[in-house]
């Protein structure tokens, strides 16, 4: 029977980082992941589990490469050399993938973290024992919409330069995959899921003509929505084309998304792996929580 959950929920780390537990083994896990690999690692202490570690490889542009996207060790283990095992016997599967470098959570389909959260400082200390070098990383930003009002300006160019802000339909699908592809090709597997399916109330796009100009999605829920009331949504992967940069596409997109979001009763926007602090503060959001980049040479 599977024991990661039970371990980890009744974790002081679970009060800072608190999931459902079918999301926790959906990313664990990599349920609904596309196009990797995901393994987890145990390790077991006389019949009881005392820790885990989640690892995952995928090809990217022909190279394979791979992520811890999570590590837990019960708290009066962390002591001993429970982490040391699971991090070697961790590199030793990647070196089996044919992986030479590894980064510690990030976008490897399903996630629970950009990089090492600032608040876990015990990974943190694991991590540099074994040789992985820690950088300032990306940010988790966060608003209450509730009274959420936009600048009258912000749509200015949008009306200027006859560009329009809707929700994704099967007329512009292919059109916004193709874009994505072009300019954001990191995202397009992530954009191709939702078309496919033909989730047309959660990709969003601004367009002059059969031009598109930007792209993003919308949600609802998401991994952390415990922290926030079970009342949270966001917006994910929203990129403007290089023509169209510095004009306030991106800001117009980010407002009518939040809009669209606060007229559905959402109270609280939560922004994820973002260095774009003071995009996101000219619309009222503050850093939540931050994280550190973390990676190893193999």
């Amino acid at each position: 029977m599977d024991k990661t959950y039970d371990i980890y929920s009744n974790s002081k780390e679970f009060i800072l980082w608190p999931l459902p537990k079918d999301k926790f083994l959906d990313v664990l896990y990599g349920k609904n992941d596309i196009n990797n690999v995901t393994k987890v690692i145990t390790e077991v202490v006389n019949g009881e589990l005392v820790g885990f570690i989640s690892v995952k490889s995928r090809v990217v542009e022909g190279e394979n490469v791979g992520s811890v996207v999570f590590m837990f060790i019960v708290d009066k283990y962390r002591d001993r050399d429970i982490g040391h095992k699971l991090l070697q016997n961790s590199l030793d599967w990647f070196k089996s993938q044919s992986i030479k470098s590894v980064k510690f959570g990030r976008n490897m389909g399903s996630y629970f973290w950009p990089g090492v959260p600032e608040n876990l400082p015990w990974v943190q200390n694991l991590l540099k024992e074994e040789g992985f070098i820690l950088t300032e990383g990306p940010v988790d930003m966060s608003a209450d919409i509730t009274n959420f009002s936009a600048s009258l300006n912000v749509y200015k160019t949008l009306n200027d330069n006859g560009i329009i802000i809707e929700f994704s339909n099967k007329k512009y699908a292919d059109l916004t995959l193709q874009f994505t592809k072009e300019n954001f090709p990191n995202w397009y597997e992530y954009y191709l899921d939702d078309l496919t399916k033909e989730k047309f109330n959660e990709v969003f796009f601004a367009h002059k003509g059969d031009e598109i100009v930007a792209v993003s999605k919308l949600w609802i829920g998401g991994n952390w929505d415990l922290l926030f009331e079970n009342n949270v949504g966001g917006g994910g992967a929203l990129g403007v084309s290089e023509k169209w940069r510095g004009k306030g596409i991106g800001l117009a997109m980010k407002t009518w998304g939040t809009e669209i979001l606060r007229d559905k009763g959402v109270k609280y926007v939560w922004i994820g792996w973002t260095s774009s602090i003071g995009f996101y503060e000219k619309l009222g959001f503050k850093v939540w929580r931050k994280y550190f980049d973390a990676e190893l040479h193999l």
